[in-house]
């Protein structure tokens, strides 16, 4: 009798274990999102590109540091092999994607040729997400901040820049112009440079542009912060001589035809226009000599 009691207990003890760590998972899923990868501290890359010695690990991508801020209440940060985002569902847009590129990413697989992709890695809570459709007659195209082209090594790859999440409402005239000329650039720096580059781009919201489909707020502005590094170089690489592209383009029909460098900006002007901190991982005194230049062209 005293042994099947003792039994019961351990199974009562056993079962409330279980629903607080059940209870516990549950919780942090809905503020921090994760896609099934492999997450930990970036390994130093001894000469070979970072993402081949950190395969699988999303923190790759955020090795400069999380873009934070104070308003960002409710985001949700959702984390992937090939990239890092913080969705923002108020807009129903990232308010930031933040990506490693180098040559190693780029390969021979197909552009995806099936519609976008709701992201099913969105909790439900969070409302309801955002479809192909959503996009469908608006007059704006589904801007990748992740390129297709940057994710061509494999077709896992390629698939995962297909992700609503990975959108912003364009204007064609931005997306298929200087928007366009600096990712063909961003690509230069890969192939032909051999460069580790750190990227994060998102929407500004400086003036009231509507929404499409089903409650998608459309951008006055999109930018794009690009961080250059030589092959297998990170965070501790980073001096007051680093080189960086940071750009504010409109998102406007008469920007065709414009050149990127027409919108070349500072960090700290992007800061001030989105509340977000970048590059906070990088010591504070290399990071407010960086964030307040405009790069040379002549280094590019």
């Amino acid at each position: 009798m005293k042994e099947l009691l003792k039994n019961k207990r351990l199974i009562s003890l056993s079962i409330v274990i279980v629903i607080a760590i059940f209870s516990w998972w549950m919780k942090n899923r809905d503020t921090v999102g994760s896609a099934s990868t492999n997450s930990g501290e970036v390994v130093a890359s001894s000469g070979e590109f970072v993402a081949a010695v950190n395969e699988g690990n999303p923190d790759i991508h955020i090795a400069l540091g999380i873009p934070t801020s104070a308003n960002a209440t409710n985001t949700y940060l959702l984390k992937r092999a090939q990239y890092v985002l913080s969705y923002n569902p108020s807009t129903k847009n990232p308010d930031w994607v933040s990506w490693n590129l180098s040559a190693w990413w780029y390969g021979d697989a197909e552009r995806f040729k099936g519609q976008f992709i709701p992201d099913n890695e969105l909790p439900r809570s969070l409302g309801e997400r955002t479809t192909h459709r959503d996009y469908t007659g608006s007059g704006f195209d589904r801007g990748h901040m992740v390129r297709s082209e940057e994710r061509t090594r494999n077709d896992e790859d390629n698939r995962s820049t297909f992700y609503t999440t990975n959108l912003l409402p364009q204007y064609h005239e931005l997306n298929a112009g200087p928007w366009l000329r600096l990712e063909e650039f961003c690509e230069y720096l890969c192939k032909r440079k051999n460069k580790e580059l750190y990227v994060i781009s998102g929407p500004i919201y400086s003036s009231d542009m509507g929404e499409i489909g089903k409650g998608v707020r459309v951008p006055s502005e999109c930018f794009k912060i690009v961080v250059m590094l030589d092959k297998g170089q990170g965070l501790k690489d980073i001096t007051q001589n680093t080189r960086i592209i940071t750009v504010r383009m409109p998102n406007s029909r008469d920007i065709q035809g414009t050149q990127w460098r027409s919108y070349e900006t500072t960090i700290r002007a992007i800061e001030q226009a989105t509340g977000y901190d970048f590059l906070s991982s990088v010591p504070k005194q290399i990071q407010d000599i960086l964030e307040t230049k405009v790069s040379n062209p002549a280094e590019s």
